[in-house]
């Protein structure tokens, strides 16, 4: 016979190694255990490793927060009747009825870290941070769920602390999504509001397993006096690729295996500035207007994939054979995506990697920049086989930039500049609490008198309860000419 170990003897000894490896070393948001409580099942019925959703986690998302083929059984916290079913039959004399979540549908995660940074620079100078705690470094406040047969929604309020003390709270999603409006189920759906996009369903911070989002695709920052010279230290301005969005969202899963998602939205620059030229545009680039980019042009956005193999994309899974470990399955996703829009009237002081770039004729002040139309295309792909996970993306960027006076009132040229980035990331299913992930990125910028950026991201992650993950994550980002970045973090991230 073996030994039957004591329920607190494992409970300790999760413990134990998750304290001992965090105190060794002692560094985003996307599950909510909401779902776990309307249905009373796991966190890891839909997660391989929260947030990264495994194939009936997407499908669960991409159906409205509905499970396939949901019954009313399967559902354990009731919702709240606003009116009567017969109602429906006699509309519009009485207005049609509809649900709201049985309980308050918020959940809280909890991310504290400990932060180990160094960083060395051209000259070869280094300044090093140790056992950084950031304790909390970050609180997130989520509320999702259904409304009735066709509606969900979905919020995020995330209150952050960075490392010189200073704090920031940002509401990052609030949207609306109406299903199954047109033809067969799950072929036609809205979503409005600020959202992340399903443009990059799969790869953007909050569907990974890893603590470090892909700057190089989502940070970078396309604007120069000869094109973007690398990443972005704040996010503002014209990025890559916006994490979220601002706009209404079109999508569908036809014949259970295609994919395709369209959009309109506020263009990528944050804000719109008030106009300024003459005196006023000297070293100046004018206030944001508080309008959200205060123009008729909205940018657009597309993706269609198609998926191999394993379960369908709203869960079906006639004719699949699917082993009872729910995060494996034998299957190829492949898409494309493409993105178009314009920043005119969003203005940058130009520079280049040495800094400001003069206006001869002004002798003093920079140049005026704006970057009037950009477009991004990329192809997706991820090829799952049992334990193994390796998906990347391929993404091609062009802008136009209009070099303006140091007054802004002369258009002295205009410039098409071209950059790439890409990205492949491998994750591995251990055992169910253990999991790892390597990822390599390489950025291409469009000043072609600077170093390619290549960055290198490496974790371990453990599940010591469903909901509760400890991730130790060493980074490591390189630019010749530029100097180099590392940083080794260990996080505990509990949702609740």
């Amino acid at each position: 016979m073996h030994p039957t170990a004591h329920p607190r003897s494992g409970a300790l000894l999760r413990g134990l190694i998750l304290l001992a490896i965090f105190l060794g070393l002692a560094a985003p948001a996307g599950a909510f255990p909401i779902f776990a409580r309307k249905y009373q099942t796991s966190c890891v019925t839909c997660h391989t490793i929260y947030p990264k959703l495994n194939a009936m986690g997407e499908a669960f998302r991409l159906n409205g927060y509905r499970l396939p083929k949901e019954t009313e059984d399967l559902i354990k916290q009731k919702p709240v009747s606003l009116g009567s079913e017969a109602y429906k039959k006699v509309w519009p004399d009485a207005v049609w009825p509809n649900e709201l979540p049985g309980n308050a549908p918020v959940a809280v995660n909890v991310k504290m870290a400990n932060v180990y940074t160094s960083s060395t620079d051209a000259s070869g100078a280094k300044t090093t941070v140790h056992n950084d705690f950031q304790f909390p470094q970050e609180v997130n406040l989520f509320a999702a769920g259904t409304l009735g047969e066709h509606m969900s929604f979905m919020a995020e309020l995330t209150h952050a602390e960075n490392a010189d003390g200073s704090s920031g709270t940002e509401i990052e999603h609030a949207r609306l999504g109406f299903e199954s409006l047109l033809g067969p189920d799950h072929a036609f759906n809205i979503r409005i509001g600020k959202f992340a996009p399903n443009l990059y369903a799969g790869f953007q911070e909050m569907w990974l397993m890893t603590d470090n989002g892909v700057d190089s695709l989502f940070n970078y920052n396309p604007v120069g006096f000869k094109g973007g010279i690398g990443l972005l230290d704040d996010a503002a301005g014209v990025v890559s690729l916006p994490a979220r969005v601002r706009g209404i969202e079109a999508y569908g899963v036809l014949n259970h295996r295609f994919f395709y998602t369209f959009g309109a939205m506020s263009k990528i620059a944050p804000g719109a500035n008030a106009p300024v030229s003459g005196a006023e545009a000297l070293n100046s680039t004018g206030s944001p207007n508080g309008n959200f980019n205060n123009t008729t042009h909205k940018d657009v956005y597309v993706r269609f994939d198609y998926k191999f193999g394993g379960m369908g994309l709203d869960g079906d899974t006639d004719g699949v054979k699917l082993p009872p470990e729910n995060w494996r399955e034998n299957s190829f996703r492949v898409g494309v995506l493409a993105l178009k829009g314009n920043a005119t009237g969003v203005d940058f002081l130009a520079a280049d990697a040495n800094g400001p770039v003069i206006d001869p004729i002004d002798g003093t002040n920079p140049y005026h920049q704006q970057d009037t139309s950009y477009t991004r295309t990329g192809l997706f792909a991820s090829w799952t086989f049992s334990d193994l996970n390796v998906f990347g993306v391929y993404l091609n960027g062009k802008d136009t930039l209009e070099l303006r006076s140091a007054d802004n009132l002369t258009l002295v040229s205009t410039n098409d500049r071209t950059y790439k980035a890409y990205f492949v990331q491998a994750d591995y299913v251990i055992a169910p609490p253990f999991h790892v992930s390597a990822r390599f990125e390489r950025l291409t910028p469009g000043d072609t008198t600077v170093q390619p950026l290549k960055v290198s991201n490496l974790n371990f992650s453990y599940l010591a309860a469903a909901n509760v993950k400890f991730m130790l994550e060493y980074n490591k980002a390189e630019q010749a000419g530029v100097g180099t970045n590392k940083s080794i973090n260990t996080v505990i991230r509990a949702a609740f």
